[in-house]
């Protein structure tokens, strides 16, 4: 049974706009953390609503783009997110990293 996606901690909770452009239509849902990690990121709340050109259709797009550069800035954007949500807790940024590092098994620095 696959994981119920919760709310974002990233981007707002309906689809408004893009997360990169704007655009108010076409939205799509986009986990941060892919693959191997997308079941941890599917609970932690790490995605964001992005439009279908920012998404996959064009070859600046997050999956297209061959130097994967606003790919790897929403997984650094996630990292960030999480660690600041582990802050908010209560716990220390070093320890905050850590769990995150627990959690995840790597940065994505």
């Amino acid at each position: 049974m696959a994981a119920k996606d919760i709310d974002s901690i990233i981007s707002q909770k309906k689809p408004t706009q893009c997360y990169f452009c704007g655009k108010r239509d076409g939205l799509e849902k986009h986990h941060c953390l892919h693959g191997a990690f997308k079941k941890l990121a599917v609970q932690d709340g790490l995605w964001v609503w992005i439009c279908r050109k920012c998404h996959e259709a064009n070859k600046d797009s997050v999956h297209l783009d061959p130097n994967h550069i606003k790919d790897h800035y929403l997984q650094r954007l996630a990292q960030e997110t999480l660690i600041k949500q582990y802050i908010k807790q209560g716990y220390p940024a070093d320890v905050a990293r850590e769990m995150f590092l627990q959690r995840y098994g790597r940065f994505f620095d």
